[in-house]
Order: C-alpha cells, then sequence, then structure tokens
C-alpha cells in the first residue's frame, strides 16, 4: 500500500455575509412545473444530469440475488430512448454523473468487483490513522437526520470503485474499478478535459472520512485525499477554471487544528491542481447542524442548517477566494440543491410556508419549490412542484430548462419549466 503524506490545511475564516430576505423587493408569480414523468418504483434514482434535449437518470436496480447500477436516457415527453444497465458480474451501486467535453456519460459507484490498482491507506488531513477495515454492519451516511438526497445504505461489501463511461446513444464503451479496502459511497463526480475527480465518503476504523480521488480518463487513479477520520463527508465536488477543486460536505471533527465551530459543520476544502489541500472553510453557525449537498462551477453553494427550532436550506453565493458574497435562507424540511444558467442561479428545495415576494405559493405540506436568481441573488422566478416533497436533483438546459426530480406520495418524478 501507498502511505499518503500528511497534508496542511490553512484555515481561512469566514467573513461576515450579507444574509437576504426571503424572496425580494418585488412580487413575483408562482408558475407551476409541467409534470414530464413518474418513474417506475421499483428502480431506486438517486441522480440526474441533463443535457440538450435529454434528461438522464441514475440510480440502482434491486434483483433476487443482486444490485446493478444503470443509466437511462429519457425526452422531453418522458419516453425512455435508452437505458444500459451497469453490471460488473456482481454488486453494484451507481450514484453520481457528469459529462466529459465529447458528451460521454461518466458514472461513478460502488461495487464488490475489486482489483489491485491501489488500496489505500487512510492518513487524516492532521493525523495519521490506521488503514480502516470494512464495517461489519451498514453504516448511516446521515447520523444528524438532515433531509439528504434518496441515500442508500452503504453496504459494507461495497469496497471497490466503479467508473462507467457510456456514449450519448447509450453504448457502454469502457468499465474501470479500483479497490478501496473498504466500505465506499461515491457522491459527486467532475470530469475535466482529460481527467475525472470523484468524492465521497469511506469507512474508517473509527468512523467516516471524506474522499477524494483524482484520475485520467483510461481509468489510471492517484493516489487519494483524505479529509477527517471519524465524522466527516465529501457530498460534491466542483472544478474551477484553472484545474483546482472546491470539495464540499460536513464534519463535526478538528480537521488540520481547526474545531468544529457547531454541532456539525459545512465545510469547502480547496485542492489544488496537484492534488495539495490549500484552504478549509467551516461554516459559523453555533449551534446548528451544516451540510454542504450542492455546488455549481459559478461556487453558487445549497445546503442546510437545523437548529433546535426550525431547519432552513440555505444557499450562498462564494467568489473565486470562497469568500461568501451573500446567502438565503428559507424555512424548510431539508437541504437546498442549485444549478445555473448562463444569466441566472436555481435553488430548489422543500418549502414549508409562503416565501416574502412569491405571490401564489402557500403550500399546506412539504411541496418542491425552485428559485430562480439573478448575480445579486434577487428573486426573478418562481416554479412550484408540490407533487415532490423530497428534491433528489435539480438541471439545466436551454432546450428542457429547468429540470427537477424528486420523490413525493405518488414516487419519483420528472417536473420541468422554461424559465422567463
Amino acid at each position: 500500500m501507498r502511505k499518503i503524506g500528511i497534508l496542511a490545511v490553512i484555515a481561512v475564516a469566514l467573513v461576515s455575509v450579507p444574509i437576504l430576505a426571503q424572496g425580494a423587493t418585488k412580487s413575483i408569480d408562482q408558475v407551476p412545473m409541467t409534470k414530464i414523468a413518474t418513474l417506475s418504483p421499483s428502480s431506486q434514482v438517486v441522480g440526474m444530469v441533463v443535457r440538450g434535449k435529454m434528461i438522464y437518470l441514475i440510480g440502482t436496480v434491486t434483483g433476487v440475488v443482486s444490485t446493478d447500477g444503470f443509466i437511462q436516457a429519457m425526452d422531453s415527453t418522458g419516453a425512455v430512448q435508452w437505458s444500459v444497465p451497469l453490471d460488473n458480474g456482481s454488486n453494484e451501486i451507481a450514484t453520481a454523473a457528469a459529462f466529459d467535453p465529447a458528451g460521454n456519460l461518466w458514472v461513478a459507484g460502488t461495487a464488490q468487483t475489486t482489483n489491485t490498482t491501489f488500496s489505500p491507506t487512510l492518513v487524516d488531513t492532521a493525523t495519521a490513522t490506521p488503514s480502516p477495515t470494512p464495517s461489519p454492519t451498514p453504516v448511516v451516511l446521515n447520523p444528524d437526520g438532515v433531509g439528504v438526497v434518496a441515500l442508500i445504505p452503504m453496504r459494507p461489501d461495497l469496497t471497490s470503485l466503479s467508473l462507467w463511461k457510456i456514449s450519448p446513444s447509450g453504448t457502454l464503451l469502457a468499465t474501470y474499478t479500483a479497490s478501496m479496502g473498504s466500505a465506499f459511497y461515491v457522491r459527486g463526480i467532475s470530469v475535466y478535459k482529460n481527467s475525472v475527480a470523484i468524492v465521497g465518503t469511506i469507512s474508517t476504523t473509527s468512523g467516516l472520512a471524506g474522499l477524494l480521488i483524482q484520475g485520467d480518463l483510461n481509468g489510471i487513479f492517484g493516489k487519494p485525499v483524505v479529509v477527517g477520520k471519524v465524522d466527516t463527508q465529501l457530498t460534491s465536488v466542483i472544478r474551477k477554471a484553472d484545474g483546482s477543486l472546491v470539495l464540499l460536505g460536513s464534519s463535526s471533527e478538528t480537521i488540520a487544528k481547526q474545531g468544529r465551530k457547531g454541532i456539525k459543520d459545512g465545510i469547502i476544502v480547496a485542492v489544488s491542481p496537484a492534488g495539495k489541500i490549500t484552504s478549509l472553510v467551516r461554516s459559523s453557525n453555533t449551534a446548528s447542524t451544516r451540510w454542504w449537498l450542492s455546488g455549481t462551477n459559478s461556487l453558487f453553494l445549497g445546503g442546510v442548517a437545523t437548529g433546535k427550532a426550525k431547519t432552513e436550506a440555505v444557499v450562498t453565493k462564494f467568489g473565486s477566494t470562497l469568500v461568501p458574497l451573500w446567502t438565503l435562507r428559507f424555512d424548510s424540511i431539508g437541504y437546498a440543491l442549485t444549478a445555473d444558467s448562463p444569466t441566472s442561479h436555481f435553488l430548489v428545495f422543500a418549502s414549508i410556508g409562503a416565501i416574502a415576494g412569491v405571490k401564489g405559493w402557500k403550500p399546506s405540506k412539504a411541496s418542491a419549490l425552485t428559485l430562480s436568481l439573478d448575480s445579486k441573488g434577487l428573486l426573478n422566478g418562481a416554479y412550484g412542484a408540490p407533487a415532490i416533497e423530497n428534491p433528489i436533483a435539480i438541471g439545466y438546459s436551454r432546450e428542457l430548462g429547468l429540470v427537477v426530480l424528486g420523490q413525493g406520495p405518488s414516487g419519483v418524478s420528472v417536473f420541468h419549466t422554461l424559465p422567463r
């Protein structure tokens, strides 16, 4: 096994952030979104990406003796154009997807299949720790009960990273695997030029750690970068134009001599193009549980803050140096997920009440509401989908507009709208 050297992390303190009001100075009419499809209850859909006129769904199908990942292409009418099973010959799950510049889809997940590409000795960014062993029981990825997207339990038998390449027409072009040596769950993937970055959560002997793996598009992986060792998770990865990375997640433990500020802090980790951690930003809420779950290339981040009295969906726009520019908070039962268009920022969350500045929106139960914001965080659109109680993913394309995947009483469904 190759050992990872201890990485120095520079703490970056949060400066004061403008907290904008729920809504805007002008009133906006809520516009109902249009349902595209309700999905089969047998498929455990956990993610979605959108490109052009197509919606690509990823997830897992559970059979009698095994589980297999899948990716499925759906058009704007809800018709399935193709579906590809992601089966390495054992048990697999598919949990994250991204496009490369040629339009190929890269799907990441975990499997029982192993090889000897690498089996990392986990080293915390501040303190070395023994190599992990698989947990004897499924690990709870969300011990604080925060509303996180439909997660499959972290199974101790799924100890290998799997990476699948699929053409836009639905042909499986390549499959790559790498043994992780411990239970692993992929949460995010980014593809840039000839490289791929994958983040997730890995089981350690003392709890959970966040993990970043980078490699090329031929399935050759470098040394993993590990953040934390007891209670840290990485949930999303953003690739900046200079090739550096921004990792999002949550942690309740001390990392690089930075102790927690709340019950659990949302964390933002900056990684250089050479794969070195250069800074760490922790959320500053002293009496809440915080997660960053979603982020765009413009550094528009979405997450959740849970305190004693209420839960809020939170979005913050950060500058290029990870200085927060403005923040919005909304009463919710869970997190906010984010997306961008060339001119707007979008967030979707489970709204539980009226929103100042949004006319015609008074949900009687948790209902998905998508808001469109300008560069200063001012509201310029509101789109409701009451059939969705728990948003799973949000995407945007010029042809389809806003697309939201989510779960409700009738199952998992897909809605869309063309923003103004």
